[in-house]
């Protein structure tokens, strides 16, 4: 406002340019709201700086981050040197989305948390369009059955199938199959969370519950 758009087109690079607002949360020592130049500061620059998210709390792993809300599908430690930039993000498969960068620790268990996403999602559908209203309903029930220990192996390419017929062929961006794009939302978690930690699904079904102990991303 007092320097002109010209002085805010300066700050960050190509289609990414000046600041944007952060929302950081989960298992970071320093949550909170950020305004950060576009592009020059990495995911790293965000989580770990001391002046911005300051580390993974009580010196833990980190395990996955959200890079932008719960629609979009999971980034890991290799992609911890991404600039925050659109494009960059969007072409390594996920998105900035909304602004909210979710961390989540070693101890996090990838089935509980692809669960209350896809539960957050059943909750929200209007119930309008049969792939978002009846797929978010069947991975609700399915990731809670495998996350109660009552799972079973062919549960995992359940799964996938039904991501597969709210969003055909699992891809990024989703295709859009619903009036908004909340259904073709729904699969980003649950397809991050097979692909990556297939074994942590494939120990709750034969262990019969959660190796994990309970994450604290609810009381941050």
């Amino acid at each position: 406002m007092l320097n002109g758009g010209a002085a805010f087109a300066a700050l960050g690079q190509g289609s990414s340019a000046g600041t944007r607002l952060f929302a950081l949360s989960g298992h970071v020592r320093r949550p909170g709201w950020y305004e950060l130049e576009m592009s020059k500061v990495t995911f790293r620059d965000l989580i770990y700086d001391d002046s911005l998210g300051g580390g993974v709390r009580e010196g833990r792993q980190l395990k996955a981050f959200i890079p932008g809300g719960v629609s979009a599908p999971w980034f890991f430690e290799e992609h911890l040197d991404m600039g925050l930039d659109q494009e960059a993000v969007g072409n390594a498969g996920s998105m900035l989305g909304s602004g909210s960068v979710v961390v989540m620790d070693e101890n996090t268990c990838a089935v509980r948390a692809a669960w209350r996403i896809s539960r957050f999602f059943h909750r929200e559908s209007c119930g309008q369009c049969t792939p978002c209203r009846e797929g978010s309903g069947w991975v609700d029930k399915i990731l809670r059955r495998i996350e109660d220990g009552l799972g079973r192996e062919e549960d995992i390419e359940l799964l996938l199938d039904a991501c597969d017929n709210i969003a055909p062929g699992l891809t990024w961006p989703p295709k859009q199959t619903t009036i908004c794009v909340l259904g073709p939302s729904i699969p980003s978690s649950i397809v991050s969370g097979i692909h990556r930690f297939e074994d942590e699904f494939l120990l709750h079904v034969k262990e019969g519950g959660c190796p994990h102990p309970p994450d604290e991303v609810r009381h941050v």
